[in-house]
């Protein structure tokens, strides 16, 4: 896979990813790629608005990361009311500091009956290292 470059302004201003994931996106299970955080970079914030519910019989977890194949070091499966169309604010993120630029996915998994709807958008707040 080609290499991704992080955004990362010269200016002290916070950045952010945004992403809106949809329960039928292609490769959702897996995980869907959102962006690249820059080495160096602390996450100051994460908002998960639940635009319409995730509706899969027995569980709807959404989770976003790093850490392959989990991808849940900033969003958690415990995090987010999936059946809620509300934002939510996470907090398992916030203050992650990172070793390297790092590819961050979202993976949606459910189970029971599968799901007809569900849609979210996704946001994370970071400020890069540019102190060096």
């Amino acid at each position: 896979m080609a290499k991704r470059n992080p955004r990362e302004y010269q200016t002290q201003q916070v950045h952010y990813l945004r992403k809106t994931v949809n329960f039928n996106d292609a490769g959702i299970a897996s995980g869907v790629y959102m962006g690249t955080l820059p080495a160096g970079a602390q996450i100051v914030d994460t908002v998960v608005n639940v635009v319409t519910a995730f509706n899969a019989v027995s569980t709807n977890v959404l989770t976003v990361g790093t850490n392959s194949t989990s991808y849940d070091n900033i969003v958690a499966a415990a995090n987010v009311d999936e059946s809620s169309a509300t934002g939510q604010r996470v907090t398992t993120g916030l203050g992650l500091e990172l070793a390297a630029d790092a590819d961050v996915y979202a993976k949606y998994t459910q189970s029971g009956t599968a799901a007809d709807a569900g849609q979210a958008v996704i946001v994370i707040a970071y400020v890069p290292n540019n102190d060096r």
